[in-house]
């Protein structure tokens, strides 16, 4: 029949393209870089050891190129206005997100192609985000030197002794590959590990220690307990920072004893016997805060032996982009400095942020621990932006201290980034910092155009922290992170409560209501041998728009639509 002889013809299409493109993927004849180290290790404190082992697993993950990029953000910034009433918070499903964005299948096809055919993983073995976005393959080191014409070796941190495999300098793909891909993982990347400053207690304390019932009395939270079982909060958890059930428990009993036998839901591996500081308060605090709030804990441990070598903040990525149900916010304990990331990596990690706001996830990142010297305290002759923090696309959270007033944490990251453009959300409130700060840091140091951040603040020292059995305090904008994520997930509950949705990306929404934060308007954020910025009145780069005043925000969403 006709119809017979035209399905023969299209597969018979469909078979030759494959070809084509097989034999494109496989030449390897004209191989282009595709990234290169922007730093040295080295100076990300990570030491070289030695050559990789040839039979080391890792999961190598391949960003196929998307379309539709440019209509993702327009879609994302009209549903997230509160002013748009037609439209606002009207989300997409994780369906709907994946058709928007679909690489074309050419480019999905190249890739498979190119593991396969160099590679010799089965196809049956590759594993494909819903769109073909994200493709990874499970391979050993010798695979991946060869699919990317590089050399493996194993790295240390050397303040942790965390081991971790990446490419020495750059790699290369298949020009008919190339063309296809934002870039390869676990290669170039070298993560920045945080380290909260932790204190021993004294036991009779100086005052001024922080627990979760002084944030509910500062916030204003009083008693408010959620009560609706969809709404869930989630923190994201890296390299190995895990969390022991029995210092939760012990957390609870000590500061929070309504909460005692509440558990978190468990995604990724967990050591409870090596508990990690990071994961410790994560878990204490956004649990306290997002009061009887359902809690997971997503935790990405990026080397063996719990999964092969990975990159932990791309599996994060991808593991939430594939989860049809994923918790609405987001707490991240992630920082890096901006000018250690090659730029398209962090434009597409930054589309992937749009995908997540688009589905109603709310993601909260802290700001930095180093002042205008970025994720960490370094030395540095210009301002060191932090990533994710500075991208407009994640709400980042400054650090501040003291009550009534509250002021800015010298440690509290903040500034302006060099890669992203200002959104239009931002424009009066950066205009009238401006206007109204004094003492401003030399203007050849930061581009003051560009987006600023953070987006606002929240109590960052002298946490109270149930570690290993005992009692410590932590400083960091890795306290605050959580606190300011239980607050958006106890915002969720007043909103799913009438019925409506979650509050998904939130910047438009904040920026349009300054006036229901306690704004901070004193201290700065020293660093690369300045004084940083000062705080200000209104928005600043120390403490954003400020900490929350959450009865105003819950009337504020309340009456959202």
């Amino acid at each position: 029949s006709k119809i017979r002889t035209m399905m023969n013809k299209l597969s018979m299409v469909a078979l030759l393209l494959a070809a084509t493109v097989a034999l494109a993927a496989a030449s390897p004849s004209s191989s282009l870089i595709k990234e290169t180290w922007l730093k040295t290790p080295q100076t990300q404190g990570w030491q070289l050891k030695s050559r990789a082992d040839p039979s080391h697993k890792l999961e190598l993950t391949v960003a196929v190129k998307q379309t539709n990029v440019a209509e993702l953000e327009a879609t994302l910034l009209r549903k997230a206005d509160p002013d748009n009433v037609e439209e606002y918070g009207k989300w997409l499903s994780k369906e709907e997100v994946e058709a928007l964005v679909a690489p074309k299948p050419e480019s999905v096809e190249a890739v498979t192609a190119w593991l396969v055919e160099q590679g010799g993983v089965s196809r049956d073995a590759l594993r494909l985000t819903g769109n073909g976005d994200f493709v990874v393959a499970d391979v050993t080191v010798e695979v991946a030197e060869r699919l990317l014409h590089a050399e493996y070796f194993t790295f240390e941190h050397e303040t942790t002794g965390v081991e971790i495999v990446r490419v020495n300098g750059r790699y290369s793909l298949p020009a008919g590959v190339h063309r296809h891909v934002d870039f390869v993982g676990p290669t170039v990347r070298f993560p920045t590990v945080r380290l909260p400053v932790l204190k021993e207690n004294k036991p009779n304390g100086l005052g001024g220690i922080i627990t979760p019932a002084v944030l509910r009395d500062l916030y204003q939270v009083g008693s408010y307990s959620a009560t609706n079982p969809k709404n869930i909060q989630a923190c994201a958890s890296f390299l190995g920072q895990f969390y022991s059930p029995q210092d939760l428990q012990s957390f609870f009993q000590q500061f929070d004893k309504e909460s005692v036998g509440r558990t978190a839901e468990l995604h990724g591996p967990n050591e409870p016997s090596n508990p990690g500081v990071e994961a410790s308060l994560d878990i204490e605090y956004i649990m306290a805060m997002g009061n009887n709030v359902s809690t997971q804990f997503w935790s990405t441990a990026g080397q063996q032996p719990h999964s092969p070598q990975n990159e932990p903040f791309l599996k994060w990525l991808t593991d939430v982009s594939s989860a049809p149900n994923a918790p609405s916010v987001f707490s991240i304990s992630y920082a890096d400095y901006e000018n250690t990331v090659y730029l398209p990596y962090a434009q597409r990690v930054n589309t992937e942020f749009q995908k997540l706001g688009l589905r109603g996830i709310s993601l909260i990142a802290g700001s930095g621990d180093g002042g205008v010297s970025g994720a960490q305290p370094q030395p540095c002759t210009k301002f060191v932006p932090t990533f994710p923090a500075a991208s407009p696309y994640i709400t980042a959270v400054g650090g501040t201290t003291g009550s009534k007033p509250e002021t800015a944490a010298g440690l509290s990251g903040g500034g302006f980034s060099n890669y992203w453009q200002r959104p239009s959300f931002q424009d009066s409130a950066i205009d009238q910092y401006f206007q109204v700060a004094k003492e401003l840091p030399p203007k050849s140091l930061y581009n003051a155009t560009m987006a600023g951040f953070p987006d606002v603040g929240a109590q960052a020292l002298n946490y109270q922290v149930v570690y290993r059995g005992s009692v410590m305090n932590v400083d960091g904008t890795s306290c605050a992170t959580p606190t300011f994520a239980a607050l958006v997930a106890m915002l969720n509950d007043v909103r799913l409560q009438g019925g409506k949705s979650t509050l998904g990306y939130l910047n438009p929404l904040l920026y349009k209501h300054p006036e229901a934060f306690n704004d901070i308007t004193s201290g700065d954020n020293p660093g690369c041998g300045t004084n940083g910025f000062q705080a200000a009145a209104g928005w600043d780069p120390v403490t954003g728009l400020g900490s929350m005043n959450w009865p105003a925000w819950a009337a504020i969403v309340k009456q959202l639509q």
